[in-house]
C-alpha cells in the first residue's frame, strides 16, 4: 500500500491491534495458554442458523458502524432470528431496530467511560458479563460473530455462553476460543467492510452489496422536538456543527470553528450539538454574541439528536458518532480527522460524505497519544472544510459532479 508515494504504516503490532507492549505482551501469554487448554474445536458452520448473534464493542460510533453488517446478515441468512451484545451506553443505538430480537449488554471496565475507579469497574463488568452469559446460554443461539477487532473482544463471553459457531479475528486476543478465527488484515478497508468480510468467511458466497449504517426508525415525536429546538420549519434549513469529540486529541482548534461560523454567514442557522463540560464550555464561547448560533448541547436524548441532523443541510465534526449518524440519516457529512488511525478504516460511511485529514509525513501515526504538533487535524483549513460542504452541494449551491466514494 502507499500514500502520497509513502510506505503505509499498518496498526498491527505483531498479530494484534494493540500498541502498549505490555497488554500487547500479555495478549500473547494469554494466546499462549488458551491455544493448549482451551483451544476451540472448529465446527462446521449450518447453512441455515436459526438464531445469530452479533457482537460489538467499543463506543457508539462502533454500534452505527457494525449496523452496517445487519443488512448483510439478513440477506445470507433471511430466516434466521438475529441478536446483538454490546455495551450499555451504546444500547440506544439499536433500540428498537426491527432487525434485532434480542439485545444483551456486558460492559468490560476497560473501555467504560463511568467515573468510577478500576475496582468498581471491574465489579460492573463481572456483574453485567454473568448476566449476558446467562442470557445467551439461554437463547440458544447457532451462530455468534464477533466485529470487534480490537481488545477487549467478546470471544471469552461466547465461549462461556458456549455458543457452537464463533468466529471474529485474532487481532484483540482470545483467537484460540473463536471456532473460526481470521487474522485482521489492513487492506480490506473501512471498518464496515472488515464486519462484512467476517460473515463472507462463514458463507463464502457474495453477500455483501453496497454497504450501508441500517439505524432503526427515527419516532415522529423526535422529530417533532428537533423541529422546535432547531427553530425549523422546513427541511435542510440549518448547518449541524458538532465541535467536541470523545478524545480531545482528536480536537479541531476552537478557533477555527470559530472562524468557520463566521465563515458560514449571519444568514445561516447554525445547530451545536454535544454533550459533557468542555463541548458545554466551547459551545457557550461559539454561540456568544451571535444570534443565529442555537445551543442544543447537553440538550438532546439518542432519538433526538438522529432527528436533529436528519434534518441539516450538512453536518460538520470531528472524528465522532455525530458524523457517523449523519451519514446514517443520507445527511452531508463533513468529518475533520486525526491521522491517529486511518480515516479510511474510521470515515463516515456513505455517499455524500468527505474526510478531511491533513496529510503529513507521519500520518497515519497509530499513536493513542498522538503527537505534540497535531498538525494532520489542526492544519485543516476553514477553506478546506467550506469547499468540501460545496463539493456535497450543502451550502446552497450546486452539487459538484465528483461524488464521495462508497465503500
Amino acid at each position: 500500500m502507499s500514500l502520497d508515494g509513502r510506505t503505509k504504516r499498518s496498526p498491527l503490532s505483531g498479530r494484534y491491534l494493540v500498541r502498549n507492549r505490555g497488554w500487547n505482551a500479555a495478549l500473547h501469554v494469554t494466546d499462549a495458554v488458551l491455544s493448549l487448554v482451551a483451544q476451540a474445536k472448529r465446527a462446521v458452520a449450518t447453512d441455515a442458523p436459526a438464531r445469530i448473534l452479533v457482537a460489538v464493542g467499543g463506543h457508539l460510533g462502533d454500534a452505527v458502524i457494525a449496523t452496517s453488517a445487519l443488512p448483510v446478515l439478513a440477506r445470507a441468512y433471511p430466516n434466521a432470528s438475529i441478536g446483538m451484545l454490546l455495551p450499555s451506553w451504546s444500547r440506544v443505538v439499536v433500540e428498537g431496530h426491527p432487525r434485532l430480537r434480542w439485545i444483551h449488554h456486558a460492559d468490560h471496565w476497560k473501555t467504560s467511560r463511568a467515573g468510577d475507579g478500576v475496582a468498581e469497574k471491574w465489579a460492573a463488568y463481572r456483574s453485567s458479563a454473568l448476566r449476558a452469559v446467562d442470557e445467551i446460554s439461554g437463547v440458544g443461539y447457532d451462530l455468534a460473530i464477533d466485529l470487534y477487532a480490537y481488545y477487549p473482544n467478546a470471544a471469552w463471553l461466547l465461549w462461556r455462553a458456549g455458543v457452537p459457531i464463533r468466529i471474529g479475528y485474532t487481532s484483540g486476543g482470545c483467537g484460540p476460543l473463536y471456532t473460526h478465527a481470521l487474522s485482521w488484515n489492513p487492506d480490506t478497508g473501512h471498518t464496515a467492510a472488515q464486519h462484512a468480510r467476517l460473515i463472507g468467511a462463514l458463507t463464502e458466497t457474495d453477500v455483501v452489496g453496497e454497504l450501508a449504517y441500517d439505524l432503526p426508525p427515527i419516532p415522529e415525536r423526535a422529530r417533532l422536538r428537533a423541529a422546535t429546538l432547531c427553530r425549523s420549519d422546513r427541511h435542510s434549513d440549518y448547518i449541524v456543527i458538532h465541535p467536541g469529540t470523545g478524545d480531545p486529541k482528536k480536537a479541531w482548534p476552537a478557533g477555527q470553528w470559530n472562524e468557520l461560523i463566521s465563515s458560514l454567514g449571519a444568514s445561516k442557522t447554525i445547530v451545536l450539538t454535544g454533550a459533557g463540560k468542555l463541548e458545554h464550555d466551547l459551545a457557550a464561547t461559539l454561540a456568544r454574541g451571535r444570534s443565529n448560533v442555537v445551543n442544543l448541547v447537553d440538550q438532546l436524548d439518542w432519538p433526538t439528536f438522529r432527528a436533529v441532523l436528519a434534518s441539516a443541510s450538512v453536518a460538520i465534526g470531528p472524528d465522532s458518532v455525530a458524523m457517523h449518524a449523519a451519514a446514517a440519516e443520507g445527511t452531508p457529512a463533513v468529518a475533520i480527522m486525526a491521522a491517529m488511525s486511518d480515516p479510511e478504516y474510521w470515515r463516515p460511511l456513505g455517499r455524500r460524505v468527505a474526510a478531511l485529514t491533513r496529510q503529513v509525513p507521519c500520518a497515519p501515526c497509530f499513536q493513542k497519544n498522538g503527537c505534540e504538533t497535531m498538525a494532520c487535524v489542526r492544519d485543516v483549513t476553514v477553506d478546506d472544510v467550506l469547499d468540501a460542504c460545496e463539493r456535497l452541494g450543502a451550502l446552497d449551491r450546486p452539487p459538484a459532479a465528483l461524488q464521495m466514494p462508497v465503500v
